[in-house]
């Protein structure tokens, strides 16, 4: 994609407001401060006011804020892995602001964390990587979930775009799940590579777990990583959000329809960086202004104490049309794409001891496309359904259990080059017609225990069903820890992964439809320190591939591919006083042997050193200064050497040097980030708001011109470097406001 266009589009980042509940009319602001045991702050802890139905929720720092009235109510005060806390406050109009202790939920599987590879704040809640406000908050990350992630050990990506790409691993190799359920291309203007930013507005986020590696046996289907998301399940707050920035607007809301029972999320954004356009001049590549649309909503409704049921509908769109260079040869490219998913969810304990939840869902996407003379439209529909069960069998074991069914229908139809260095008018012609239908229902099952003393484990495995081309995969896996003392835990993990050939490649007649699921064996060992101060992790691991697609004389592809992906990762997180912050490193080696390939050779889209510096400093309640620094080496890339000139075809025609042997210059970001809380007094027909947010946040602060790719020209003779997304200083500003 042109730099110009990429750059345009992915400074759409809109923000919400921080606060979680509206303020009445009439009432006494009470304040106060959740922490635990330590006196560590408890963030979305919700703070609860039965009698009135009224509640909030926790901020970064564990603060709430309520307006009730004067007398003798009772705070109930409540978050996973803590006890609840039940305080009579005899509220008036000189209350001291509370201080809440909460005490950790006394059981012993849930004092460590076994599984391995999973970085970030993941608080008592095992597997709570990144919340709304980290995503909120990240400087740089533009308020997106996927451009946080990237601040991340495990992610190596080789571009600036929203795709996750997992040690070594393409972006299709990690497993995306919302709700229990995976949703696949959640990207806007999404390529072969991934997409630019998410179609999930981050204000729909409650969590996302993410995992670069030895995974449970719950998910199944990929070969790299998991990114399972869940969305916020408000039950009594009334609060209307309205957003703006120099690229887009946004409105959101979450409405209690009946107190405790019934509750509506929803958002809306709609991002035209026309005004974008008019500050940097950078307009002309484009024949069709980008702009996208996306939208979600969730119905929940609590039938009992214990159990809840909710139906979920998101929706997306996005078209572009400018000017691109592929090679030697510059060209219209425009895109028209959607996407819709509808899914029903449910959760409920049985006998207080077994933990259910299911999901169902339908995803339908679509993509029509053309590049010059050439054009393709892309079809997927996704239907799955899963039902997991946690069963907590005593304060030693906890048995997970579950089975999912799918089927994927893909249609992928259009004509594209028959030779891949010749777009020019009058060049041959493929046509593309694949229509498969893949069904793959699965089961599993796992046992997390503490074996004796300070050791724990997880063992399991799943069992895997590929209706084409008709078999069934076995993936055992496991995982131990040591808990050395209350700072220290050392963990091992392996296991193996299987996942499903791309449907380009089942081609009844330019493919192989009986292709066998690809395969990953994972080993894992790390290191953990980690206080009430700061959190220390070093983790090894490497990545072995068997059965990747390489092109075939006879049946065009094979399973004759193989692999690995090997390297470290070291993740270091700390807060002092006002400022907190962390630093990532994440060393790769990634090596295959693939389509045209002969031997393993570097991969495009591994870089062996990348290194991300955040940094937070709260200067005062209202105001947060923030900045991050990323760095990665370059990455590998296909040099042309040479040229020879057709004259069957009257062009000129690149000789490759050998694959990826060449590397892209170094790579260098700073972007900073301040930001301002504030509330706006009632008046104009409106109530007060909440505390509000306004921004204004610099993208490549130092304007370093770092570079995508390379074209040349017409005869091979000359090479021009495109830049990347962000090739020169871009000021974003933008507010958000909460009623």
């Amino acid at each position: 994609m042109n730099t110009s266009a990429a750059r345009i589009v992915f400074t759409h980042a809109l923000v919400a407001c921080l606060a979680f509940a509206a303020r009445p009319a009439a009432a006494t602001t009470v304040t106060g401060r959740v922490v635990d045991g330590a006196g560590k702050p408890v963030e979305l802890a919700t703070v609860a006011v039965p009698e009135l139905k009224r509640g909030t929720s926790t901020d970064a720092d564990g603060r709430f804020t309520l307006d009730l009235p004067d007398g003798a109510l009772t705070l109930l005060v409540s978050e996973m892995g803590y006890e609840p806390r039940r305080l009579i406050v005899q509220v008036s109009g000189a209350l001291a602001p509370l201080r809440v202790v909460l005490r950790d939920q006394p059981l012993e599987l849930s004092e460590v964390t076994v599984s391995a590879s999973s970085f970030g704040k993941t608080g008592k809640s095992e597997g709570a990587t990144l919340r709304r406000l980290d995503v909120y908050t990240t400087p740089g990350g533009a308020a997106d979930l996927f451009q946080s992630l990237r601040t991340l050990p495990g992610i190596n990506a080789p571009t600036e775009g929203a795709a996750v790409y997992v040690r070594g691993g393409k972006p299709d190799e990690t497993l995306i799940r919302l709700d229990g359920g995976s949703i696949g291309h959640p990207y806007h203007y999404e390529r072969a590579s991934g997409g630019l930013f998410s179609s999930l507005d981050t204000y729909m986020l409650k969590s996302a777990f993410f995992s670069s590696g030895g995974f449970s046996a719950k998910y199944g289907g990929v070969l790299s990583g998991v990114l399972d998301v869940e969305t916020q399940d408000p039950f009594n707050l009334r609060t209307v959000s309205v957003s703006a920035n120099l690229a887009g607007t946004g409105v959101s809301t979450s409405w209690a329809l009946v107190p405790d029972k019934l509750s509506l999320v929803t958002s809306l954004r709609h991002s035209f960086p026309e005004v974008l356009f008019k500050l940097y001049g950078t307009s002309n590549d484009y024949e069709e202004a980008p702009s996208s649309d996306d939208g979600a909503a969730r119905l929940l409704y609590r039938y009992s104490p214990t159990g809840k049921v909710s139906a979920t509908w998101l929706g997306s769109g996005d078209r572009t049309g400018l000017v691109t260079n592929v090679l030697n040869f510059q060209g219209l490219y425009k895109s028209r794409a959607t996407n819709e998913l509808g899914a029903v969810q449910f959760s409920d304990a049985l006998l207080g001891k077994v933990a259910l939840r299911g999901q169902a869902s339908l995803q339908d996407y679509r993509t029509n496309w053309s590049f010059d003379t050439f054009g393709g439209a892309d079809r997927e529909r996704e239907l799955q359904a899963n039902l997991d069960a946690v069963w907590q069998l005593n304060a030693r074991h906890e048995l997970s259990f579950g089975s999912n069914v799918g089927r994927t229908e893909r249609d992928v139809t259009g004509h594209v080059p028959a030779d891949s260095t010749d777009y020019y008018a009058g060049a041959p012609t493929r046509a593309l017609s694949t229509h498969p239908t893949v069904d793959h229902p699965g089961v599993y099952l796992e046992d997390k225990l503490r074996v004796w003393g300070p050791l724990y484990a997880t063992l399991g495995g799943r069992f895997d069903w590929a209706s084409r081309p008709g078999v069934w995969t076995v993936d055992p896996r496991g995982a131990l820890a040591w808990r050395v003392d209350e700072h220290q835990t050392f963990r091992v993990a392996a296991g193996r992964y299987h996942q499903l050939p791309d449907a380009q490649y089942l081609d009844p007649v330019y493919g192989n439809p009986d292709l066998a699921p690809l395969r990953a064996d994972h080993v894992i060992a790390g290191y953990e320190w980690k206080s009430e101060f700061g959190n220390v992790r070093v983790e090894a691991y490497r990545k072995q591939y068997r059965g990747l697609v390489t092109n075939d004389s006879l049946r065009f592809y094979t399973n004759a591919g193989t692999g690995f992906a090997r390297g470290v990762d070291v993740f270091t997180q700390g807060t002092w006083r006002a400022l907190s912050g962390w630093v990532s490193y994440g060393y790769l080696d990634a090596r295959r042997k693939e389509l045209d390939d002969t031997r393993e050779v570097p991969t495009s889209w591994g870089v062996h050193h990348s290194v991300t510096l955040v940094s937070q400093l709260q200067v005062a309640r209202a105001w947060m200064l923030g900045a991050r620094y990323g760095y990665s080496s370059g990455r590998p890339y296909t040099a042309v050497v040479g040229r020879t000139y057709d004259p069957s075809r009257t062009l000129w025609r690149p000789i490759f040097g050998e694959h990826d042997a060449a590397l892209m210059p170094d790579y260098h970001r700073l972007d900073v980030r301040i930001t301002r809380l504030f509330s706006i007094a009632k008046g104009a027909g409106l109530p007060p708001s909440s505390v509000c947010v306004a921004y204004l946040e610099t993208l490549n602060a130092l304007a370093t011109r770092n570079q995508l790719s390379y074209v040349w020209n017409s005869d091979y003779s000359k090479r021009y470097a495109l830049d990347s997304y962000f090739s020169q200083r871009y000021v974003v500003a933008g507010v958000g406001l909460t009623w």
